[in-house]
């Protein structure tokens, strides 16, 4: 190539990404200019649909629409350091967030817990701000069932702002279902039902399930050996864990298991 052609060729790619940059740049800005946050519908297809009109692309539509469901949640999220809750406050909306639910009272009584908790387990500031991310997190979990975030963002996180209680559970159990194996779902499950539902028995029911799980960590049991204790439940929970003993043969389980046995017997 003549060393001309080599400098033309040069200075027609650097144009061209200047004009990527500026084109990249102004896609972002966009993206922070702050905005009225409404409460228009989302439309959107159901997850089957999407799941087809994605095809072999299906990871891919997942992703863009769990950025999508962040965003659509922080444009609405009610936080003093939130700059879309402070233009909404300039707005004249402060009405939207006058009639704010109480806490539980019966999760108040648990073990002393969730009263200490309240405040962060019962803000519930976005409530009808935010409709619309349990069916984008259900669209983003049709299209990729095994991606674990956005159970979790949904199932404990998003419920703090919204108070959706059963939404959340639906979107754990969902999770649950597909990642079977998964410590984290039966964990939050019983999270829920503990906090903000007051059942210790399904809690318990739940922690159950997750010490079994490969990967689960040591508090998971504690809390177990702690409320077996307090339903008067160590003899039958020794039992249920001398059966996970023998009928496992993963080794990270069964030492999981045999340190929650010697931590129960002890409290014995």
């Amino acid at each position: 190539m003549k060393p001309f052609l080599k400098k033309t060729f040069f200075v027609v790619a650097i144009i061209l990404l200047g004009f990527e940059i500026h084109w990249t740049q102004s896609a972002m800005d966009r993206h922070r200019v702050i905005r009225f946050v409404n409460k228009r519908p989302v439309f959107l297809p159901r997850g089957k649909i999407l799941k087809w009109i994605s095809m072999g692309y299906r990871g891919l539509a997942a992703d863009w629409l769990w950025i999508e469901s962040v965003l659509y949640y922080g444009r609405r999220v009610t936080d003093e350091d939130n700059p879309y809750y402070v233009y909404m406050l300039r707005k004249g909306i402060e009405e939207e967030f006058k009639n704010r639910p109480q806490a539980s009272p019966v999760a108040d009584s648990i073990m002393g817990l969730a009263k200490d908790l309240s405040h962060i387990l019962y803000r519930f500031d976005s409530r009808g701000l935010v409709d619309y991310v349990y069916p984008m997190l259900d669209r983003v979990t049709t299209l990729d069932p095994h991606f674990i975030t956005p159970y979790i963002f949904g199932g404990v996180y998003v419920l703090m702002e919204t108070g959706e209680i059963e939404a959340s559970i639906k979107l754990l159990q969902k999770g649950y279902r597909a990642n079977p194996e998964r410590w984290q779902l039966p964990f939050y499950l019983g999270w829920i039902e503990w906090m903000y539902k007051g059942d210790i028995e399904k809690t318990y029911k739940y922690l159950l399930e997750a010490v079994r799980k490969e990967g689960c960590p040591r508090y998971v049991g504690d809390l177990l050996a702690g409320l077996s204790e307090k339903l008067g439940r160590a003899e039958l929970t020794k039992r249920y864990l001398k059966g996970l003993l023998e009928s496992t043969d993963n080794p990270e389980i069964k030492k999981q298991i045999e340190k929650l046995l010697r931590q129960i017997e002890n409290k014995s």
